[in-house]
Formats: C-alpha cells, structure tokens, sequence
C-alpha cells in the first residue's frame, strides 16, 4: 500500500510539471526616428501631467483598476473597485479639492463628499491626510503615483535624447 502511495505521489508531482521555456531574443535598437516619436510623445505627456484633466484621470484609475504596489504605503496596493465606476469621476474631482486644487467642476466635487467618505474616508481619513503612513495622503501635491510617474517620464526623456 505504501508503494502504491509512493508511485502516486511520484506520478502527481511529475505528471502535473510543465516544463517552462523561455526564449529570450534580443530587441532591436529603437531607430532614430522612434526615438524622436518617443520623445515627442513624453514630452507631450509631461506638459499635460499637471493638468486637472490628467490628474482626475489618474485618480480615476486608481479607484476603477487598483494602485501599484510601488507607492511604498504600509498596507500595500490598492484594489480597485471600492465605488462604483459610475461615481468615480466625481470622486476623482473631490480628491482634487482637498489638496486645494480646483476640478473640472467643483459644485459636482462637493456634492460628491459623501461618495468619497462612504467609500475612500475608511482608509484615507475623512480629511484626505491618509492613517498613520498606512494609506496615502491625498491631500499633498501633487499626489504621489504623479510625482514618480513624472521622475520616470523625465528620466526615460533623458535616456532617449542622451542615445541620440
């Protein structure tokens, strides 16, 4: 009986192995002209990275798919999905204003406190000032997630017209 046990294990184990291969093939060298498209397309997204339209987007992201898991924050990324997709927009015009920052429409922003209380003040504190460095401060300037984004938009910017 204890061979037979045996040979199962042996035979689940080694049956259910899919041996993984990985090719690697080397990407050719972006040409001068991809390069220049490159640049152009960065530069374009950093001229817009401090707009309301982009920063209302990015929260909109945030609420509707997740954060990364980058930000460094004690409790880790963010699922998405805590409001409805529906109300993020409004939510995402709210988060603007408690840093100060005007919204694309700051009547719908403030009719749009009690959605960001019900679903965001659990975590980010009614005020927006985050737990105990547990959860991100939502009122400083700009938010985090921006300010990494624009250090790695300026730094790939930089890399590309340093090949050139």
């Amino acid at each position: 009986m204890r061979y037979i046990i045996f040979y199962l294990f042996i035979f689940f184990f080694i049956g259910c192995e899919q041996q993984e291969t990985t090719t690697v093939t080397a990407q050719p060298e972006p040409s001068s002209q991809d390069k220049h498209s490159q640049i152009k397309s960065i530069e374009s997204e950093l001229s817009l990275i401090s707009s309301v339209a982009y920063q209302e987007n990015y929260i909109i992201q945030i609420i509707n798919h997740g954060s990364p898991g980058i930000l460094g924050y004690k409790a880790g990324a963010m699922e998405g999905g805590y409001a409805h997709e529906s109300d993020a927009h409004n939510i995402a015009r709210y988060v603007l204003t408690l840093s100060g920052q005007k919204s694309s429409d700051d009547i719908q922003a403030k009719k749009s406190e009690i959605f960001y209380t019900s679903n965001c003040g659990g975590c980010h504190g009614h005020e927006g000032k985050g737990l105990n460095g547990a959860f991100p401060n939502l009122t400083i300037k700009p938010l985090l997630g921006i300010s990494m984004k624009k250090k790695s938009l300026e730094l790939k910017l930089q890399s590309l017209k340093n090949s050139l």
